[in-house]
Order: C-alpha cells, then sequence, then structure tokens
C-alpha cells in the first residue's frame, strides 16, 4: 500500500507533498488505546498481523484503517514495534498495578513523540490553534494540506485523551494532576505563582527558590510550611512528576549550563 512505499521525490530531489505520514499518529490516542484494549480482551498478541487484522474486524493487515491504527499505537509506545505484542505502557494503562500507573501510561504515550513534546513546550498556557499546528505539521513532514489538518485534530484529541488540554482549549502542563488529587480526596491546588519581593507571605510558611542553571535563567519558586513529613515529601514528588512537563535529555530542553539544546 502506498504508506510503505519509501519513494516520494521530484526528479530534483525535492520531497513531495504526502497525504499519509509515518511519523506522526494519523488515528488519535483514544483510538490506539482501543485497539490495544481489543488486542489484549481477544488474546492477539502473539498472533500473526493478518489474524489481528481480522480479529479486529478488518479485511486484512493491507487494510489503510488497520494499518494506521497499527502505527499510531506503535507511535504512542502501546505496541512493539513488530507484530502485535503490548508493551508496558500498554499494560500500565490496561491493568494498573500502582496508584498513578494508567496517568503515567497516557502521559508517556504523548512524551513518545517529539513533535507532540515540541508543541507542548512551545505552547504552554496558550489556546490551540489547529491551523497553526496543521502548517507546522504540513511544512515539517511534507504533508498536503488535508493530511496535516488530520494529524493536527488527532493531536489536539490526544493531548485532550493525556489530560493536557482544559475545556477551554488551553494547552496545560497539569496532565492528570487532578484525577491524582482526587484520588487522594484532595482538592485541586492550582499552580504556585511567581511572587514578588513586595508581597508578604502566609503565616507559618516559607518561599524556597531552586536554581536550575548557572545563568540563573531557569528557576522554581516553592511556597511551603517550614517543615513537611516523609509522606507529604512523597506526595510533593508525585505532584511535581504530574504537574512539571518532563522530557528526555536533549529534547529542546536546557543544559547545565543554561544553554538551549537543540533535538
Amino acid at each position: 500500500m502506498s504508506d510503505l512505499d519509501p519513494s516520494n521525490k521530484k526528479a530534483g530531489g525535492k520531497q513531495e507533498p504526502k497525504d499519509y505520514t509515518i511519523e506522526l499518529p494519523m488515528f488519535d490516542l483514544a483510538e490506539a488505546l482501543k485497539l490495544v484494549t481489543e488486542v489484549h480482551e481477544k488474546a492477539l498478541e502473539t498472533a500473526p498481523m493478518a489474524e489481528v487484522a481480522k480479529g479486529c474486524g478488518y479485511a486484512g493487515p493491507s487494510s489503510t484503517s488497520f494499518y494506521r491504527r497499527i502505527v499510531a499505537a506503535r507511535l504512542f509506545g502501546l505496541l512493539s514495534l513488530q507484530g502485535a505484542a503490548l508493551t508496558k505502557q500498554s499494560l500500565d494503562y490496561l491493568k494498573p498495578d500502582t496508584e498513578h500507573a494508567k496517568d503515567k501510561a497516557l502521559n508517556g504515550s504523548i512524551q513518545a513523540i517529539p513533535a507532540y513534546v515540541e508543541l507542548l513546550q512551545n505552547h504552554q498556557g496558550k489556546r490551540i490553534n489547529l491551523d497553526i499546528v496543521g502548517n507546522g505539521f504540513m511544512r515539517r513532514f511534507a504533508l498536503t494540506k488535508p493530511a496535516a489538518s488530520v494529524c493536527a485534530r488527532v493531536f489536539a484529541n490526544s493531548i485532550k485523551t493525556a489530560g493536557f488540554l482544559g475545556s477551554d482549549g488551553t494547552i496545560t502542563t497539569m496532565a492528570a494532576a487532578a484525577a491524582t488529587n482526587e484520588t487522594n480526596g484532595d482538592k485541586v491546588t492550582p499552580p504556585v505563582k511567581p511572587r514578588n519581593e513586595s508581597e508578604s507571605e502566609p503565616t507559618g510558611s516559607h518561599g524556597f527558590t531552586l536554581i536550575l542553571d548557572p545563568k540563573k535563567n531557569r528557576k522554581i519558586f516553592v511556597q511551603a510550611p517550614p517543615s513537611v513529613t516523609e509522606a507529604e515529601l512523597k506526595r510533593i514528588q508525585a505532584w511535581l512528576g504530574y504537574q512539571l512537563l518532563v522530557v528526555p535529555e536533549g529534547n529542546g530542553t536546557t543544559d547545565e549550563t543554561g544553554e538551549q539544546k537543540t533535538p
């Protein structure tokens, strides 16, 4: 099928815009989760792909709809690169064995795609604009406008499933913090805002600033009581893990000198 054909260049070497891609999901995270759930429930993890396709209701493995769902599931880190074996991330979602395993699996699926991570980094706190996202995909991945638009909608739906998109369409890094706090029976606490030096601290609390780089360009400010219990410290660490967008080294993050690193 056309998705498997790598030759897509003009005579002059310039790449022709494609109406498909295997570098970005063309089906969203919810559809990928639906697929891996069906594979697991029907015990198709070790079956040949022809049987997997038929077991999931498709004519065969070359079916465009089936193939692109498989590609999406692999890009999200839910299926192995060969066959239909489920990854640990899939099992953490389907059969979580710790309190936050399911939320971490969803976050991990989004962070498995570098282009998604970059978009989340660059648009934190901003309303998502599908036209801009689509234009970026169209230029970066040499896609036709319709294909790029599909990928943009898939991006929006996927980050919504993972908790990175607010109800007002704003991209956030809260990602599962609400679910975590509700599970613990607590109210969701909004992120701490940077405090002006002129502002007074609440009675019984202290402000702490952690400088992340020698040039003091990146800081974290925490307002907290002077002491916490070990159990509270573990909750704080878990909460920060969900509150902050944690990316692998080299994915456009800064190094120990404070300089920007490029992928």
